[in-house]
């Protein structure tokens, strides 16, 4: 027998109240009939929902659950009867899900069946029918399985809710719950970002994760590509390599049979030193000495653009939307071809007539335009815009939202699960973006979907980004839906499998040696890149950049080996953390690796993970070989003073000999990071067929991912503090010092030609 069956959708005239049940506890939520958009009532989230308290994880978290009693067993004697056709993509996805996922094959024929159907009007939640579309009802009592959509996309969800409910109970058996489960989107497009400014997926790599996109119900991906593709139209912008029309179209193929869409997302007019640094373009700079930002009077800059729109059009067929950016026009109107004065007013203009102009191009090509409405828009030029602009940077801004809701204008909740960290995304800010969607509505904005950034600045690998994804998504989905722990709780037994070991463990261990890497670092004023032009408040401002390395300690040069311990005193806190976290970073790889026979699938995923570890272990060892080091400087000083000149040589030696094999063992830690990234991603930036990649770095932007022109990008700082450099200088002094106290050297592990 269901429990809670009398639950139902109320409607009155102007909203209707959708009840939601979570471990017996009500959150209330309003739709209103004309926008269907989610209006928030009650704050509370329930810590655990009724599927979970009975082991079942779904995510997104579902609209409405009625749980029966039992739980059935689904084994090879159930059989699938289809009313669509069997090529179709949620068939397939049932069938091979459930092998893949589960190793179970279905018979051909059986007593028990699931029954798949598309009926329109089955679920009826809000009066919007691009939520209603996405729909499903999914029934599952002991002897029948049915999933009906609203529309073959609402089918395909209910499909993928089924595949991530099953579970292996203590006998092995797979088991689902008897339940009801009426489930749709709170809002239309849930969107991540893929942003490949500064590295290439592979084509299988996109495909993987659109199909995991696609298991957490995201439907839309923003394609960041800059110089990632061909551009027929001006194929000098592309990088060699760069992806072909033929595989994008490909890819935007399998995503759209997936219920994805491939949106482009071409940064224009700024961030375009990708296309300026090339001499065919320099002349469109909007001043001379920053390849930042294109110029916004100048017609031949704005066709240009339109011509990269067109070719990325071209290669994504089928598709409704378009991302534009319009991101950081910081130097809106400052080229010499603006007429105005370039004064906050004159900015704001010019923003606004570059919008306009782009959303007219994009229409008559039948692209709706996305755009970031922000800096240095002034809030009384939102009315200048066309209202059908869905603004992809929602925030919280009330004047802002204001002004966009009297034009009537949609938003994207926006959330970044990417900042300036290196290494691993730092998701002790997941918690946060619980509540985007619903604060975004309480200060006045009309959310359309929501956006999951992942940006490519510090060259994250996309393997740290799913938790992130899925995370923006469930409160995209069910903006009510349970607490954020459990929704990671969640994750982590739908990406790695039900009973997977303590996962979210490593992700702390690994988040904790991430900030560590990020903030350990000595600074300096960079002698790689020269000022910058200028930043968010104006040109010239903000200009000094700084490069991380560790200063290292002093070789005793003095006759008696007089030595300081200025090093272990300038980096007493940074050292108390690395002798913490060296325990940590032994556990956590002891971790991933015993893991890794544990999980039932993503493997690849804790790989990386690993190779992230090894990284984070090496800056620790750094850290602690130094320390090691000037502690034995201190013998050897020691020692010499004693006139035990050979044991005094002898600690040196050892010093050297730490050093050095900490160089020789982060060389084949690197080649190992190197083999496991590239399993994912093609060469960072290669010269292919002659055709040299032409690295020239962004005169504004100083992305930690883009310092160096391959993967070494990773390993910049330790090559700026020079372990052989330094290892040699002590060489040479131990040298000297021996044979002035005429004392042989033994033991001196140094390079040989062949290395």
């Amino acid at each position: 027998m269901l429990l809670n069956r009398n639950r139902n959708i109320w409607f009155t005239l102007f909203c209707a109240v959708i009840l939601l049940s979570y471990n017996g506890q009500r959150a209330f939520a309003a739709i209103d009939k004309n926008i269907g958009s989610v209006v928030q009532v009650n704050d509370s989230l329930s810590f655990i929902s009724p599927l979970r308290l009975r082991g079942f994880s779904l995510l997104p978290a579902p609209q409405q659950v009625e749980l029966g009693a039992k739980n059935i067993v689904v084994d090879g004697s159930w059989s699938v009867d289809s009313k669509v056709s069997i090529e179709d993509i949620a068939v397939r996805r049932l069938l091979e899900g459930a092998s893949e996922l589960h190793g179970l094959n279905f018979a051909k024929k059986g007593g028990k069946k699931i029954t798949l159907a598309v009926k329109p009007g089955t679920v009826k939640a809000t009066s919007d029918p691009a939520l209603n579309d996405q729909g499903y009802l999914l029934g599952i009592t002991a002897d029948k399985i049915e999933i009906t959509g609203n529309s073959p996309t609402g089918l395909f969800y209910g499909v993928q809710s089924l595949l991530q409910l099953l579970r292996r109970d203590p006998a092995g058996r797979l088991i689902a719950p008897e339940a009801v489960i009426r489930d749709w989107p709170a809002v239309q497009l849930r969107f991540v970002h893929w942003d490949t400014k500064h590295h290439q997926k592979r084509m299988e790599t996109m495909k993987r994760l659109i199909d995991w996109h696609a298991f957490f119900k995201v439907n839309m991906v923003a394609l960041e590509i800059e110089d990632k593709y061909e551009f027929p139209r001006h194929p000098i912008i592309g990088a060699p390599g760069a992806y072909t029309k033929a595989e994008l179209q490909e890819l935007t193929r399998y995503a759209l049979e997936r219920h994805i869409q491939i949106v482009p997302n071409i940064q224009a007019p700024a961030h375009m030193a990708h296309v300026l640094k090339h001499k065919e373009f320099e002349h469109l700079k909007a001043e001379p000495e920053s390849n930042y930002q294109a110029c916004m009077c100048d017609d031949e800059a704005i066709n240009l653009i339109f011509d990269m729109y067109q070719d990325m059009i071209d290669a994504t067929p089928g598709v409704d939307y378009f991302l534009a950016s319009t991101d950081e026009v910081y130097y809106a109107g400052i080229c010499a071809k603006c007429k105005r004065p370039y004064n906050p007013e004159n900015r704001s203009l010019a923003w606004a007539e570059f919008a306009v102009k782009a959303h007219d191009w994009l229409a008559k090509r039948n692209r709706r335009m996305i755009a970031w409405v922000e800096y240095p828009l002034l809030p009384q030029d939102i009315s200048r815009l066309p209202s059908d602009i869905i603004n992809g940077i929602m925030g919280e801004d009330k004047e802002f939202l204001d002004n966009q809701r009297k034009i009537g204008m949609r938003q994207l909740a926006y959330s970044s699960i990417q900042g300036g960290e290196p290494l691993f995304s730092d998701y002790s800010r997941y918690p946060a973006y619980v509540s985007t969607v619903r604060n975004g509505i309480k200060a006045g904005a009309n959310p359309i979907g929501s956006f999951a950034a992942a940006w490519d600045d510090s060259g994250l690998h996309e393997e740290v980004f799913h938790l992130g994804w899925a995370t923006i998504t469930q409160y995209a989905w069910n903006p009510y839906g349970p607490a954020y722990e459990q929704t990671m709780a969640d994750f982590l037994d739908v990406f790695y499998g039900a009973n997977s070991p303590d996962i979210a463990s490593a992700y702390k261990l690994l988040n904790e040696g991430a900030q560590f890497f990020r903030r350990g670092w000595d600074e300096v004023t960079s002698t790689e890149r020269p000022s910058s032009y200028g930043n968010s408040f104006g040109k010239g401002i903000g200009t000094e950049r700084m490069d991380d390395f560790l200063r290292l300690p002093e070789i005793p040069l003095d006759k008696n080996l007089k030595s300081n311990t200025k090093y272990t005193t300038d980096h007493s806190k940074i050292i108390a953390q690395a002798e913490e976290l060296e325990v940590k970073n032994d556990e956590l790889i002891n971790k991933l690796a015993r893991y890794m026979t544990q999980i039932d699938r993503n493997r690849y995923s804790l790989e990386v993970y690993l190779s992230i570890a090894y990284l984070e272990r090496y800056f620790i060892k750094t850290v602690l070989a130094f320390r090691d080091a000037e502690r034995t400087f201190e013998r050897a000083q020691a020692a010499s003073a004693a006139g035990k000149h050979e044991e005094a040589v002898g600690f040196l030696i050892e010093a050297s000999n730490k050093i050095g094999a900490l160089d020789n063992w982060s060389k084949g830690m690197w080649e190992n990071v190197t083999e496991v990234w590239e399993k994912s991603r093609y060469e960072k930036n290669p010269d292919i067929n002659g055709r040299k990649f032409v690295h020239v770095q962004d005169d504004v932007k100083d992305h930690f991912a883009d310092r160096r022109k391959g993967l070494d990008y990773m390993i910049a700082p330790f090559q700026r503090t020079n372990l052989p450099g330094w290892q040699n200088k002590l060489n040479e002094r131990i040298k000297q010092y021996a044979a002035a106290n005429k004392v042989p050297v033994k033991g001196l592990a140094e390079k040989r030609l062949e290395d």
